[in-house]
């Protein structure tokens, strides 16, 4: 598998993405954010559960999000296609970085930023990295150069 086929990610802008003016309402930018990361981990294959767990699941393990930022260059509207990078980094053992880069016509139009804690879901308290989210992380560092955008 290519480091692109779970980095490099697109996404359309739709009508309902927009405010009446036909440009993106700010909070989609990171909501775009979080579900880049989610395809990104499931298309490396990483199952779903071992990250969001549910009733049923196995998991006990969350990911809260302690951070997030955007950042616009450009505007961004309606009809749009967007390539979307992903560059995860680890920041020490219970918290990771998931900058997500958004391109328009190969300019970075926009940027997101979101960090999340490893916390045992019962407990509260924080925990490792999972071993699945490390070898993500690390697999996406292999070629931080990436030249698809």
């Amino acid at each position: 598998m290519k480091t692109s086929d779970w980095l490099i990610l697109k996404r359309k802008v739709r009508f309902g993405d927009c405010d009446s003016a036909g440009v993106i309402h700010f909070h989609n930018l990171l909501r775009w954010a979080h579900e880049c990361w989610e395809e990104s981990i499931e298309r490396y294959g990483i199952p779903y559960q071992d990250v969001f767990p549910t009733l049923s699941s196995k998991n006990k393990i969350i990911f809260p999000i302690v951070n997030c930022e955007a950042n616009f260059f450009s505007s961004i509207k309606i009809g749009d296609f967007l390539k979307v990078r992903i560059l995860p980094q680890k920041i020490n053992n219970h918290l990771f970085q998931v900058d997500t880069h958004f391109f328009k016509n190969e300019i970075k139009v926009a940027e997101g930023k979101i960090i999340h804690c490893s916390l045992n879901v019962d407990s509260k308290n924080k925990v490792q990295i999972p071993d699945s989210l490390e070898r993500w992380i690390e697999a996406s560092n292999i070629n931080r150069d990436l030249k698809e955008c």
